[in-house]
């Protein structure tokens, strides 16, 4: 508050100033005319008043101001309203500079705002944690990652993968060694690596590591050494990795998963994806004792969206206690990419222990070439969000409804010929449809084990059959695991007709939830809630694409628009490449705005012009450009200028509470 009345003074009594020393030149003026003279009373040189100085400046100048009004008042009152005039024109200034500074500050520390949150959080959980110790411990992961990637071969890192995260690379690595290519990556520098969010439930403890790095990347041919795409000159990037493990867990002070030993008994870990440890038969990717890697996301991919009430969440852990979402996405994250393998290959094998019969007969079919011999599926795929949708509780089977926002390249193999790419990537929504017997229950400690046999643990082996090489079992009956059933389009009606059904069994839980936060605030008693430390919930990524599909709803983009695009993906980490990449996308199909709305989780609406509005917003002031960009997104969905105007003076007025409210933390 200090701070905010010395800006209003500043400024008032400024403008003030200025206008009085105009005024008493004038008048001095008058006065020597007058006089005829040039002498003071004093007769001396010096002024009017002798020794000291300073103080009673502002006093002097109001009486000055009243003796003008009195005795000349042509002059006084022009010059009080005047004087009014400035000197609440310098207010309003003064306000507006201290909420631009209040903003500003708030957001250079809002990121360091983040870490404390994070840490404070986890150390509730875990007094002995040592965030210096943890955090080498993830540098040493992450470079020990970028070499595995560049030397295509994962087994030195595998041990601390998570079945999700392992499937995608040995997939993408695959793909990449029969294409030719080799991703180089040279001169890591690890600038900073920063804990930006703690997640806690039940099962799981989560810590996102947000990691600033610089390396030389490109892609080349491995044959020929020709340069595909990248650059031979280092430049920034930036990831957000997520470690789980399970609540309880103490800081190991010594070496784990990610230095390649039993984190139980110390013993080196052997090569392979065998899920106990051969020495002391401990659980190594089960979080049981050390931290697993789960994803690994581009910065300007990441999001923190609040937590939902899901639909049949309730119900569900209510007859399954060991229920978790992250096993959920886990494995669906297997099924994602053994699907995307079996296309690539012309096989459903990759499928036969994750999915039903049913749906690997049905994909035979579409495995198939055309007429002319050829095969199309998608190459350079990567998965946006994998989100959970809601479940059902039928007999004899339960259903999970996963949404996978992923996006591909168009590709074609030929007779006798290589893969071919047509055009940029596509982007997809597709709801993968899981079984699981009914009355089955989770077995918590393989949650991150999600490609392993449910039985006895031990890792798939490749093959046609749909049984254990070690147990027998058989793998893809959802007698005890989840299995996917079906793949559809989200916008297929038969999943709206679904998730409108069970979204109305979810609506007296939603009811509950705010009865629950409207009786927390009302109650003296309780804490406040603090203040969200997190970001808006919709990634830098889903923000551009509106944004360049609502710039596209004309058929062009001016140079002042890619100005306002260039801006928004340089304020969200989005690399040039992906600028151009995401524009190409919408200039190749006819409606932008209908494509986006059919390959975005959000819809275009105020609360979208909202998340854009913050982002330009995020220095406390608009340029006009941003303004017009702004007015022009909002026309596209019926808001008018005066709409914009009132929209953006709230979130200015949000924005700078929540800023007051982030420094007021900090400082506790």
């Amino acid at each position: 508050m200090r701070r905010r009345r010395q800006l209003r003074r500043i400024f008032a009594w400024s403008l003030l100033l200025c206008a009085l020393i105009l005024v008493n030149v004038l008048v001095s003026e008058i006065v020597f005319a007058r006089a005829g003279g040039g002498h003071g009373y004093s007769g001396g040189g010096g002024g009017g008043r002798s020794g000291g100085g300073g103080g009673g400046g502002e006093a002097e100048l109001i009486w000055l101001l009243i003796r003008l009004i009195i005795y000349y008042p042509h002059i006084g009152i022009p010059l009080a309203i005047v004087v009014a005039v400035l000197a609440w024109k310098g207010y309003l200034k003064g306000e507006d500079t201290y909420v631009d500074y209040t903003i500003t500050k708030a957001d250079r520390v809002k990121h360091d705002s983040f870490s404390k949150v994070a840490l404070t959080q986890l150390k509730q959980r875990d007094p002995g944690f040592d965030e210096n110790f943890f955090l080498g411990r993830a540098k040493k992961a992450f470079r020990l990652i970028q070499d595995a990637w560049t030397a295509r071969n994962l087994d030195r890192a595998q041990a601390f993968l998570s079945d999700g995260i392992y499937e995608q690379f040995s997939i993408q690595l695959a793909e990449m060694r029969e294409k030719g290519i080799i991703d180089h990556l040279e001169s890591l520098e690890i600038m900073t690596a920063t804990p930006v969010k703690f997640q806690s439930d039940r099962n799981f403890d989560v810590i996102h590591l947000r990691i600033d790095a610089r390396a030389i990347n490109y892609r080349k041919e491995e044959k020929t050494g020709k340069l595909i795409d990248g650059s031979r000159s280092p430049e920034p990037f930036a990831e957000v990795w997520s470690f789980m493990r399970k609540p309880g867990v103490k800081t190991l002070k010594k070496g784990g998963l990610m230095e390649g030993q039993c984190p139980n008994c110390g013993n080196p870990i052997q090569i392979g994806r065998l899920s106990k440890c051969e020495v002391c038969g401990a659980l190594l990717r089960s979080g049981e004792y050390d931290w697993v890697l789960t994803s690994i996301t581009q910065a300007c991919e990441w999001s923190t969206r609040p937590d939902k009430v899901l639909p049949g969440l309730d119900a569900m852990v209510a007859a399954d206690p060991g229920f978790n979402m992250q096993h959920i996405k886990e494995r669906v994250s297997v099924m994602f990419w053994r699907k995307t393998e079996a296309e690539r290959i012309g096989k459903v094998e990759p499928l036969r222990k994750i999915a039903r019969n049913e749906f690997c007969d049905a994909q035979l079919q579409w495995l198939k070439p055309d007429k002319s011999g050829a095969r199309r599926f998608y190459t350079g795929c990567a998965v946006g969000a994998v989100d959970l949708l809601g479940i059902e509780l039928l007999e004899p089977d339960d259903n999970a409804f996963v949404e996978v926002i992923w996006s591909g390249i168009p590709s074609f193999q030929m007779p006798g010929k290589g893969i071919e790419t047509a055009g940029q990537p596509i982007n997809f929504r597709h709801v993968f449809i899981l079984a699981r017997r009914h009355g089955a229950v989770t077995r918590l400690e393989a949650s991150l084990a999600s490609s392993h046999c449910p039985s006895c643990g031990a890792p798939e082996q490749t093959g046609s059959e749909n049984e254990c090489a070690y147990c027998g079992s058989v793998m893809n009956d959802g007698k005890s695991e989840w299995v996917l059933d079906a793949v559809v389009d989200r916008s297929d009606p038969q999943v709206r007709e679904i998730l409108s059904r069970i979204s109305a069994a979810a609506r007296k839980s939603v009811d509950d939830a705010r009865a629950r936060v409207e009786a927390h605030k009302k109650d003296k008693t309780q804490s406040p809630i603090p203040p969200r430390l997190d970001d808006f919930g919709i990634s830098g990524i889903e923000l551009l694409r509106w944004t360049v599909a609502m710039m596209l709803a004309d058929g062009h983009i001016d140079s002042k628009e890619m100005s306002m695009i260039r801006d928004l993906a340089g304020r969200r980490d989005i690399p040039e490449a992906r600028i151009q990449q995401i524009i190409d996308e919408f200039k190749a199909v006819i409606d932008p705005v209908v494509h986006v709305t059919t390959t975005s989780k959000i819809e275009a609406d105020a609360e979208l012009l909202r998340h854009i509005a913050r982002v330009a917003l995020a220095d406390g002031k608009l340029t006009s450009e941003e303004t017009d960009m702004l007015k022009a997104v909002g026309s596209k969905i019926g808001m008018s200028g005066i709409d914009i105007d009132m929209l953006l003076k709230r979130e200015r007025r949000a924005i700078f509470q929540e800023a007051k409210d982030i420094l007021r933390n900090i400082k506790r």
